[in-house]
């Protein structure tokens, strides 16, 4: 058994925000949703392969799944010594009251991604968070929220069929990627980070395979399940650093307003994640210094 600190699994690429610059590509409509037995099916086989000490489960918006908590229970029943975390904008909660029973089990959390200081936003995430606070209250769930607006970035140039890779360089796209741990199980397979491991969707939708400057990109077959414990352990360390794929992001990340920004937000008892949050669990960016 292998063992890697974090895995992410999107459960949907449907989504009710519509972010600029989203790692899932949601913000392109992608009506792409895993049925629970596909879903069970994956975590199953890789629950063999694999011991994460986090999995998250993620979207899109996972709230949005109908199935959402069978397949919080299923993560639960295959990785019993992960702490099993949920990641949603905290728009939709009310879809799934069973899930506050279910998150209240030990090891496990919500994380409330926020988005956006747009009044109507704030209104529909207040709401939201007044249902945590009473989940909280009683079942004695564990929240975290994290800010998702003033770091915000793109990874790729231009919109839908006019996307371009930066055509970086790996080590400093590597150095400064937000998602150098994000590890994500996508179609049976593991990839990188969650932006190499949806670009095959919206590729489909952009058709980008027309486009010489994304073959490189889309010819990255992550991983499966045919592959050796050696060649899943070489796999494993290889993802820990910089690759030739991570040219695809830029160099210097310029953040920016997305379509919706910045929430001023409060709810007692619950943890922020600071920038910063997951660099304490990164390899160190000394290791891999003389990479070009």
């Amino acid at each position: 058994m292998l063992t890697l600190d974090y895995l992410e699994m999107p459960i949907t690429h449907i989504c009710s925000l519509h972010c600029d610059g989203c790692s899932a590509y949601s913000n392109y409509n992608i009506k792409r949703t895993v049925p629970l037995a596909e879903a069970r099916a994956w975590m199953r086989a890789w629950s063999a392969r694999v011991a994460p000490g986090e999995f998250r489960v993620l979207g899109g918006e996972p709230f949005l799944h109908p199935q959402l908590p069978e397949i919080i229970l299923s993560a639960r029943q295959f990785w019993p010594e992960a702490h099993i975390q949920l990641c949603t904008n905290g728009l939709n909660l009310d879809r799934h009251k069973l899930v506050a029973p279910i998150m209240a089990l030990p090891n496990m959390s919500i994380h409330v991604s926020v988005h956006s200081n747009d009044e109507a936003y704030q209104a529909r995430l207040r709401k939201g968070m007044a249902t945590l606070a009473r989940w909280m209250g009683e079942y004695g769930l564990r929240v975290q929220a994290g800010d998702n607006t003033v770091f915000w970035n793109r990874f790729y140039k231009g919109i839908g069929k006019t996307m371009q890779p930066f055509e970086g360089q790996k080590l400093q796209s590597w150095k400064v990627c937000h998602s150098k741990r994000c590890c994500n199980l996508v179609d049976n397979r593991l990839w990188k980070c969650p932006q190499i491991g949806n670009l095959h969707l919206v590729a489909e939708r952009f058709e980008l395979n027309k486009n010489p400057a994304w073959d490189k990109y889309l010819a990255y077959p992550g991983i499966g399940l045919e592959a050796s414990d050696d060649e899943l352990a070489a796999w494993l360390r290889a993802r820990n650093g910089p690759e030739a794929i991570c040219e695809m992001c830029p160099t210097t990340l310029e953040h920016y307003e997305k379509d919706i920004y910045n929430v001023k937000y409060d709810l007692p008892g619950v943890e922020r994640v600071a920038k910063g949050y997951l660099e304490k669990h990164e390899t160190a960016d000394q290791d891999f210094e003389g990479v070009n």
